[in-house]
């Protein structure tokens, strides 16, 4: 006689489909729970870090740190900044790309973070799909700048004296394909100066050698400009964007002073690993802000020649929306690629 308590085969794959589905449903509730509590204030309970895809020191370190003391005094948990420089920034961009979207990993990146993909063959993170725009920091103008002894008044004496001496002037960037590059590249190709281009690694040899006349101009950013300007050394005759530098409101826009297409300017910002819940994104959001907007920021950062700048998630969003159509027509027009 059958034991009526011995299930049948067929029975026991009964049995077990549903204790699966029991499983899966407590693992599910588990997962919605724990985001329910990270959403509703939970989040951070442990440390969390800023990638920054560049090495210590200069203006993006000093800026990074500051954010992450910040937070880590309101937040109550560590803040790290994890330095991971190599191939112009893409390394640290790809391991916040694959980052679990927990809101333990953010990106600080840069204008370069929307540049790259237009320059290189094969990048590794698509910067619209792969990451959360969370906060712009701040913008920086770029700004053209020659020595202060060259016997020039203004951008357009400069173009004559380039364009009247063909073969004899050059012009210096951060790097290939860097911002400036891009920038110094697009003046000499619509300005038709044929000037040569020399590549340094960084702000600071660059300098060294427009202050010595190895090279006649450069377009970078306003802030590795400002201390050179200040004491006399440098001058600056024009600034991207649409309006004059408050610091320097006797130097003209590059569109002022008869020049297009340089109407962009340079950013910093905050990012997150798309799938990051809205609440996560909205809490680093809200905390940045606070202190983007605070006056301590402000005075921390005016010592590196530069000015607060930030914006919520939909304005950031749409900025980066437009600038990388905006760029890949740009970097189109001087003709740069990487190497």
């Amino acid at each position: 006689m059958q034991n009526n308590h011995t299930p049948t085969p067929s029975g026991r794959r009964l049995a077990l489909k549903a204790a699966g589905t029991v499983m899966l449903s407590a693992i599910a509730a588990g997962a919605q729970t724990r985001t329910h509590a990270q959403v509703n204030g939970a989040f951070p309970d442990r440390a969390a870090r800023l990638i920054l895809p560049y090495p210590p020191g200069g203006s993006t370190d000093t800026i990074a740190r500051l954010i992450t003391q910040e937070l880590a005094s309101e937040w109550k948990q560590p803040m790290i900044v994890d330095n991971r420089p190599g191939a112009s920034g893409m390394i640290g961009t790809e391991m916040a790309a694959k980052a679990a979207p927990d809101g333990y990993t953010a990106l600080f990146a840069i204008t370069q973070h929307i540049q790259n993909p237009l320059l290189y063959v094969k990048v590794p993170y698509d910067p619209v799909k792969d990451f959360v725009p969370v906060t712009r920091i701040l913008t920086v103008p770029t700004a053209l700048a020659v020595s202060a002894d060259l016997p020039v008044r203004n951008a357009q004496e400069l173009l004559a004296l380039i364009r009247s001496q063909p073969g004899r002037h050059s012009y210096g960037s951060t790097g290939i394909a860097s911002t400036s590059h891009i920038y110094g590249s697009l003046l000499d190709k619509t300005a038709k100066l044929n000037a040569v281009h020399v590549a340094y690694k960084g702000a600071g040899p660059m300098l060294s050698d427009l202050l010595g006349r190895q090279i006649t101009f450069t377009i970078v950013d306003i802030g590795s400009l400002s201390q050179q300007v200040k004491t006399g050394k440098l001058k600056l005759l024009a600034v991207s964007g649409t309006q004059r530098v408050e610091a320097f409101r006797d130097v003209p826009t590059f569109a002022e002073a008869g020049m297009r297409d340089f109407e962009t300017v340079s950013w910093m910002g905050i990012f997150l690993p798309a799938g990051t819940p809205r609440a996560i994104r909205d809490k680093w959001a809200t905390s940045l802000q606070r202190y983007l907007g605070s006056p301590e920021f402000a005075s921390r950062i005016a010592v590196i020649g530069m000015t607060p700048n930030p914006s919520g998630p939909a304005d950031f969003s749409a900025q980066i929306a437009r600038e990388v159509a905006l760029w890949r027509n740009l970097i189109s027009i001087a003709q740069v690629k990487a190497e």
